[in-house]
């Protein structure tokens, strides 16, 4: 590897898989050394990443070809099946004013009307309302064809959680404020666009079809990946306005038992970060394509949020600057 791109530290460990170097955060060692060797060889043998992967402390395998937890940085092309399809899945959490000794006696009627405001696993709402409806969000036109019959699908999923390891709670910190805290992404939108464009990219020209089989990829001077990453960008704007409608929704249930809460000022008080997406961003002095998926982006001083599992610690998180991660964190949420 260049030596612009060494990196020694305690529980950063380099992994060679093939020409691709894979640079493991982990406490454990590079323990998993063959699982990653495996799993990640079919991308190494592309010769895409540049100048080498990263993997986040909570890695694991996702879905099809997607490793939940890695940074891929590429200079050429982009790689839609390494963010999966949940394109713009995320974290909004938000402290209360309210502190747990305030609303104890009234958590779980608060958690009964949760369920009914906000449908979680494959249910969604049975009536879009108003609001949903003006959101000026679906005058947004895309680029990969969505049918009619399809937007009105979306209308309904709009402010569902989804299944998996999608969640929302209420939360108290070590001051004994409450948070809500939730994890959604776009449903079946994000889906639908990255098959699309994974279709779409099989058809042009210069395409290696044995190595497309393995990786899809678009070129990244190309018209279709300029759409792609258009598209993309919409369908991470849906996720995001989902999760503020949810946010929204949640904060009406609590007012209601709490009417001096003011949700138009605590909303805006929200954290919000995504963690399956591509950007376009400056890493060494080069712009680079960054491919995260289950991995967030924390620059020096940002925050973000890292979701414990169900009974476990949550992090709100600040970003100290790290080059050789990419400026990138674990995502946490594990199922």
């Amino acid at each position: 590897m260049n030596r612009r791109f060494s990196y020694c530290a305690k529980n950063v460990h380099d992994i060679q898989v093939d020409e691709m170097v894979v640079r493991l955060w982990s406490v454990d060692g590079p323990g998993n050394r063959r699982d990653i060797e495996k799993m990640l060889r079919p991308l190494a043998k592309t010769g895409f990443v540049y100048p080498y992967m990263a993997l986040m402390p909570d890695w694991h395998p996702g879905s099809e070809a997607a490793i939940v937890g890695s940074v891929i940085p590429t200079k050429a092309v982009l790689l839609p099946d390494m963010i999966g399809g949940d394109i713009g899945c995320g974290i909004t959490a938000v402290r209360l004013p309210s502190k747990i000794t305030e609303l104890s006696g009234k958590l779980e009627s608060i958690a009964h009307s949760l369920r009914e405001m906000i449908p979680s696993g494959t249910a969604y709402n049975s009536v879009v309302s108003d609001r949903v409806q003006l959101n000026p969000l679906w005058q947004k036109e895309l680029r990969a064809p969505v049918s009619n019959r399809t937007f009105r699908k979306l209308a309904r999923q709009f402010a569902s959680l989804g299944g998996g390891n999608h969640f929302l709670e209420i939360q108290n910190d070590q001051e004994e404020y409450l948070w809500i805290m939730l994890h959604s992404g776009s449903r079946y939108l994000g889906i639908q666009v990255r098959d699309w464009y994974i279709e779409q990219g099989a058809k042009e020209s210069g395409i290696d079809n044995r190595t497309y089989s393995r990786i899809p990829y678009l070129h990244a001077n190309s018209e279709i990946a300029r759409d792609y990453l258009s598209d993309m960008s919409a369908v991470q704007e849906f996720a995001r306005e989902s999760r503020k409608e949810m946010l929204f929704r949640a904060l009406e249930v609590v007012q209601k038992t709490d009417p001096a809460l003011d949700i138009q000022s605590i909303i805006t008080t929200a954290i919000e970060v995504g963690h399956n997406y591509v950007a376009l961003e400056e890493h060494f002095g080069e712009e680079l394509f960054i491919h995260r998926k289950g991995a967030i982006s924390v620059p020096e001083g940002s925050v973000g949020v890292v979701p414990g599992s169900m009974g476990t610690f949550s992090y709100i998180v600040e970003g100290r600057g790290n080059k050789y991660s990419f400026d990138s964190c674990a995502h946490g949420g594990l199922a």
